[in-house]
C-alpha cells in the first residue's frame, strides 16, 4: 500500500489539520499538524510531535480546502472534513528554518472501505482485547500450576522452579499495574547532561541536537560531551555541534580510557545539581529532561531511571525482539522495582543522579575492582548499586528516549555477555545489603538472582537431555514457557498496539534456548574485562 501511495496522483497543499490518536473517547488530545501533500489514498503530514509507524489517527481539517485540490483527496476528507488514517512510514525529523522545535514528517494511508475500518476498530480496542487475553492466560497458568502441585514428586526440582518463576513473573505484572510515574512538581534546577562515547560518528550529532531541542530552560541546561579516544569522525561531529551550540563543552581523551572515566570526567566538569547521563546512540524526547528531574523533588531520591524504546525496532527480526524486550524490562520490571524505590539498574540509555550524592563516592566507583581486577564494564549498574546503599532509586516511564540496539547477532551476543558479567558482579555486591530494603523488594531481588542460575539446568533437563537419553521431553514445561511468553507479549500489545508483539514470544524462546547458556560462562569469566560490543 505504501508503494501505491507513492505512485498515486497527488498534489502539494498546505492545509492545517488536527491528528487525534486512536483512543477511547475523551482521552485523546489533538496534535497540531499540516498536510503538505495528498492523494486519494494517502498523504504526507508535518507534525509537532512524534508518532509511531502503525499508529491510527483521526485526521480533521481546519482550513477550507481549495476546490481543485479535492480531486486528490478522498470524498470523506474534503466533504466531511475528517477521515481515519494510519501512519505507514517516518520520512524526516528535523527543524524548519528559524524554529527551535523539531518537526516530524510522516506518510499516512487513508482508511477507506470495510477492511480498513475493521483494522481501525481493532487498533482502538486492542488494549481491552489484550487485557482480556491476559486474564484468560493467567487463569490458564493457575490451572497449569495445579498440575505442578498434584504431580510435584515426579519432578520436584522442575515443579519448584515452575511454581516459583510463574509467581515471580505474574507478581511483577501485578505490581507494575499499580506503578505511577513521579508527580509533576514543576521542579526546575540546574542540570548537566553528560554524553560519553567512542566511535559514534553516525549518531552523536543527533543525540546532542535532541538534548538542545528539549523544552528544559536553556539557562539551567549544561551539555558536556566526552570523546573517549575515538578513531572515526566522532570528535569532528562534536565540533560541528559546538558551532551551532557555543555553550557545548567538549572533553577530548587522546586515548581510550573507558566509559566510566568519561562519565567521571563529565561529573567533575559539571555544575548542575542533577547529572543526566545519556548514551551516544540514544535520542531524548522534547519533555524528557523535565520529566526526569521531577523525581528529585524528594531529597532522598538518589537516582531516576528513564524509559528507553528501540529507535531501529523495525530493522530486522533481532531488533524487533529487542523492542518488546526493552518495553517489558522497563515498563514492567523496573516499574515493579520502583514501587519500593529499589530499581537495581539505571540504564545507560537514560539515567539521572543527584550530583551531591555522586561526588563523595566518585573515586571509589571509578577505581572499583572485582576479584582483584579493575571493573571496566557494568558502569551504570555499579553506580546504581552505590546509590542503593543509602538512597532511593526510582523509574519514570514518562522520561523517554529512543536508543539504537544491535542489529547483528555477533554484536548482540557480545553485548549480552557483557551485561551478564556485570549482572553477576553487581548482584553479588548488592546481595550484601538488599536484605535491608523492603521485604518484598528483597524477596524479588534474591529470587531474580536465583532463577537465572537455575534456569539452564531446568532447560537442560526438560528439553535437551531427553533427546539424548531417550525419555520424553517435558511438553508441559514447553507449554508453560509458551504461555508465559504470550503473557509477556500481551503487555506490550496492550500499550503499543502494533504487530511487533509476536516477536516477544519469539524472544522468550530465543532466550530460553540460546541466551540462557551465557549465564554460566559469565559466572566463570568475570575477570575478563573488555568492552566486548564491537
Amino acid at each position: 500500500m505504501v508503494y501505491e501511495c507513492r505512485r498515486a496522483a497527488r498534489t502539494t497543499v498546505d492545509v492545517a489539520a488536527h491528528l487525534l490518536p486512536a483512543a477511547p473517547s475523551g482521552t485523546r488530545s489533538a496534535i497540531v499538524s499540516r498536510i503538505i501533500e495528498t492523494s486519494r489514498i494517502g498523504a504526507r503530514t508535518v507534525s509537532e510531535h512524534p508518532l509511531r509507524v502503525g499508529q491510527w489517527l483521526d485526521v480533521r481539517l481546519n482550513d477550507v480546502v481549495v476546490a481543485h485540490d479535492t480531486a486528490y483527496m478522498p470524498h470523506r476528507l474534503w466533504k466531511m472534513r475528517h477521515i481515519k488514517a494510519r501512519v505507514v512510514r517516518e520520512i524526516t525529523a528535523d527543524r524548519i528554518a528559524g524554529e527551535q522545535t523539531l518537526r516530524f514528517t510522516y506518510g499516512l494511508e487513508y482508511a477507506q472501505g470495510l477492511l480498513h475500518l475493521l483494522r481501525y476498530w481493532l487498533h482502538l480496542h486492542t488494549p481491552l482485547i489484550a487485557s482480556a487475553l491476559f486474564v484468560l492466560g493467567t487463569v490458564n497458568v493457575y490451572f497449569l500450576k495445579r498440575v505442578n502441585v498434584v504431580f510435584f514428586w515426579y519432578h520436584p526440582l522442575l515443579n519448584i522452579y515452575s511454581l516459583g518463576i510463574s509467581f515471580y513473573i505474574l507478581s511483577r505484572f501485578f505490581l507494575a499495574f499499580f506503578y505511577k510515574p513521579p508527580a509533576d512538581c514543576n521542579l526546575l534546577v540546574p542540570v548537566s547532561v553528560i554524553i560519553a562515547c567512542k566511535n559514534e560518528e553516525a549518531s552523536i550529532r543527533k543525540t546532542i541536537e535532541c538534548v538542545y531541542a528539549s523544552d528544559y530552560p536553556a539557562h539551567l541546561l549544561e551539555v558536556i560531551v566526552i570523546n573517549d579516544g575515538s578513531t572515526d569522525g566522532t570528535l569532528r561531529e562534536m565540533q560541528k555541534a559546538a558551532l551551532r551550540h557555543p555553550d557545548l563543552a567538549i572533553i577530548d581523551f587522546a586515548e581510550n580510557r573507558g566509559k566510566r572515566h568519561g562519565m567521571a570526567a563529565g561529573a567533575r566538569r559539571a555544575s548542575g545539581e542533577i547529572l543526566i547521563y545519556i548514551d551516544s546512540d540514544s535520542f531524548v524526547e522534547e519533555h524528557t529532561l523535565y520529566k526526569l528531574v521531577q523525581g528529585f523533588a524528594d531529597p532522598d531520591i538518589g537516582a531516576v531511571c528513564g524509559h528507553a524504546n528501540v529507535s531501529n525496532a523495525r530493522q530486522n527480526t533481532l531488533t524487533r525482539m529487542q523492542q518488546v524486550r526493552y518495553f517489558v524490562a522497563f515498563r514492567v520490571m523496573k516499574a515493579a522495582e520502583s514501587l519500593f524505590s529499589a530499581v537495581t539498574c539505571c540504564s545507560g540509555c537514560l539515567a539521572a543522579y543527584r550530583r551531591s550524592y555522586v561526588m563523595p563516592i566518585l573515586d571509589t566507583w571509578l577505581h572499583q575492582s572485582f576479584l582483584g581486577v579493575a571493573a571496566t564494564f557494568g558502569d551504570d549498574r555499579s553506580l546504581t548499586n552505590f546509590m542503593l546503599r543509602s538512597h532511593r532509586v526510582i523509574y519514570d516511564c514518562e522520561a523517554i528516549c529512543a536508543t539504537l540496539v544491535p542489529s547483528r547477532y555477533g554484536v548482540f551476543f557480545r553485548q549480552q555477555l557483557r551485561w551478564k558479567k556485570s549482572w553477576v558482579r553487581e548482584t553479588w555486591i548488592a546481595s550484601r545489603f538488599m536484605w535491608k530494603r523492603h521485604p518484598l523488594a528483597a524477596y524479588f531481588f534474591y529470587s531474580g538472582a536465583l532463577f537465572p542460575v537455575v534456569a539452564p539446568i531446568i532447560v537442560l533437563n526438560a528439553t535437551v537431555l531427553p533427546v539424548f537419553l531417550g525419555y520424553s521431553i517435558s511438553y508441559l514445561y514447553i507449554y508453560g514457557a509458551f504461555l508465559m511468553a504470550v503473557l509477556y507479549s500481551l503487555v506490550y500489545l496492550g500499550y503499543h498496539r502494533d504487530r511487533l508483539w509476536i516477536y516477544g514470544v519469539a524472544f522468550c524462546f530465543f532466550y530460553m534456548l540460546v541466551l540462557v547458556w551465557q549465564t554460566y560462562y559469565a559466572m566463570v569469566t568475570p575477570h575478563r574485562n573488555h568492552w566486548g560490543t564491537r
